[in-house]
């Protein structure tokens, strides 16, 4: 069966090279598929799913980069446009890569966009932002994940149906590893209580966060990193640290640190002692090799920091 995906949230048929409309067959190579993505938290999705099926290659392939402002270059193009097949996350996440993933329309390259499962639900679970578009960030509820790694299992069995058993069945395993993720991550922020549960941090990437670990969420950037915060906007969050006497406050792996420690400035200014309780992982996931290089890892890896510096200890 042919499968017809296709970029922009796969909805027409791509175009030749002399503009008419083209159909992207199955796979019929010899595998294992050659997948190029977008970023390493896509990566490890693919790996998850595809497993012995596929060779995988992120273009954003470490944890200090950001892909809300990462501009592909002409070796990122040529590598997308050598791949089988090309996986990314959507909702505007990678927002340079609109005319680099365009391109690949008219050479025939099939695109999966995984997030499109979510785009289809109704009601959505999608956190729509003030702006009236969609957070991209929803790898931090790992039940969203799980739905994502449904449909890329379900998405890869169209494209290589000989092996559609070994996908659905590496969906189904995912899903369960992101419950256990959400059940493991309950357990370490058992000891932070309601009124310690605000995480402040340098862009507004952990709303889905918020909403599976019950957490109230303050940012000094909006959910693109391209979007420049004000004065206001720091004088806003050091009034609200100081009048909560929140202790801590986060710094990001893919974000510059200048606006965290302006609110640390900003906080000592006025008598309050604030802390950085840590780094985290937002925009991508760790190294390769590490712990970190699964969403599983990174998003545990965060909420032991979160734990250490908002949580009650004895003797507070």
């Amino acid at each position: 069966m042919p499968l017809f995906l296709f970029l922009g949230g796969c909805a027409k048929p791509a175009e030749s090279e002399n503009g008419e409309a083209g159909v992207v067959e199955t796979f019929d190579g010899d595998g294992p598929i050659k997948v190029v993505c977008t970023t390493n938290i896509i990566k490890d999705l693919v790996r998850q799913i595809g497993g012995k099926h596929v060779t995988v290659t992120a273009i954003m392939d470490g944890p200090s980069i950001d892909p809300h402002s990462y501009t592909p270059s002409p070796k990122d193009t040529n590598l997308l446009t050598a791949a089988d097949l090309v996986v990314y996350s959507g909702l505007h996440l990678e927002g340079q890569f609109d005319a680099a993933l365009e391109s690949l329309k008219h050479r025939g390259i099939p695109v999966i966009c995984v997030t499109d499962g979510l785009k289809n639900e109704s009601p959505s679970r999608l956190i729509q932002t003030d702006d009236g578009v969609a957070d991209p960030h929803v790898w931090f509820d790992p039940n969203l994940w799980a739905t994502c790694g449904e449909w890329l299992g379900s998405e890869l069995s169209t494209f290589d149906p000989s092996h559609a058993e070994d996908y659905n069945a590496a969906a189904e395993r995912f899903a369960v590893q992101m419950k256990d993720t959400i059940a493991e991550g309950v357990k370490l922020l058992a000891n932070v209580p309601d009124d310690r549960r605000v995480l402040v941090t340098a862009h507004d990437a952990f709303e889905y966060f918020a909403q599976a670990f019950n957490f109230e969420v303050q940012a000094v950037q909006g959910i693109s990193t391209e979007s420049e915060p004000g004065v206001r906007r720091i004088n806003q969050l050091i009034d609200l640290l100081v009048a909560r006497k929140i202790g801590a406050v986060f710094t990001e792996q893919s974000v510059s640190e200048k606006n965290i420690q302006a609110l640390v400035a900003g906080c000592e200014s006025a008598g309050h002692q604030l802390t950085i309780g840590g780094k985290l992982f937002s925009d991508t996931a760790g190294p390769e090799g590490t712990p970190e290089e699964t969403l599983a890892g990174a998003l545990l890896h965060n909420i032991r920091e979160i734990a250490a510096a908002l949580e009650t200890k004895k003797g507070q």
